[in-house]
């Protein structure tokens, strides 16, 4: 796994060992990133589900003001932490040891708002609704920020008050790209 583009491009990244992890794959940041294009310039971002890092360091490395990764394994915030490092952007990215709902409630404490928000949860495992319903509720998401939300393509996803403004579909995976 490699960094697509910008200034860290062709870095390679650190992985989980195992399937507890599912990451990102590099055609699918780069498809992501590629859509968002020069609007991620300056923009903060939260990848709610991080995994090993690579969806927020991908925006980092193009051009975003800063990060926040959260994620509730050990193993995971480990790799995260080495990857951050590795990449010298340790000042632009905050870490959270965290389930996904408790970071949600800390991060509304801290009144953070966040530009750009990725949800890669383990497929079927997470309620995707209550998620949304919360990033809504706490006010997470900046008046003009996107949320993307990825899963299995076949899946329908809740999006609550949100609008669904484009759907891709990357062999079994989909982004679902929502704004307010």
């Amino acid at each position: 796994m490699r960094i697509v583009g910008g200034k860290h491009r062709s870095r390679i990244l650190l992985s989980l060992e195992g399937k507890g992890t599912r990451p990102t794959m590099d055609k699918v940041r780069e498809a992501l990133y590629g859509r968002l294009g020069s609007w991620v310039e300056g923009k903060v971002v939260l990848d709610l589900f991080a995994g090993t890092g690579s969806v927020a360091l991908e925006g980092i490395s193009r051009g975003m003001a800063s990060a926040v990764l959260v994620d509730g394994s050990a193993a995971a915030i480990d790799v995260i932490k080495k990857n951050v490092v590795a990449l010298k952007e340790d000042e632009r990215c905050m870490i959270l040891r965290m389930e996904a709902m408790q970071a949600l409630r800390y991060l509304k404490k801290k009144e953070k708002k966040f530009d750009f928000i990725y949800l890669d949860p383990p497929y079927g495992k997470v309620d995707l609704s209550k998620i949304l319903s919360l990033i809504d509720e706490y006010g997470l998401l900046a008046s003009e920020g996107i949320v993307v939300v990825e899963t299995l393509d076949e899946e329908e996803l809740p999006i609550s008050d949100f609008i669904l403004e484009k759907k891709m579909s990357y062999g079994v995976s989909a982004l679902h790209y929502l704004r307010r």
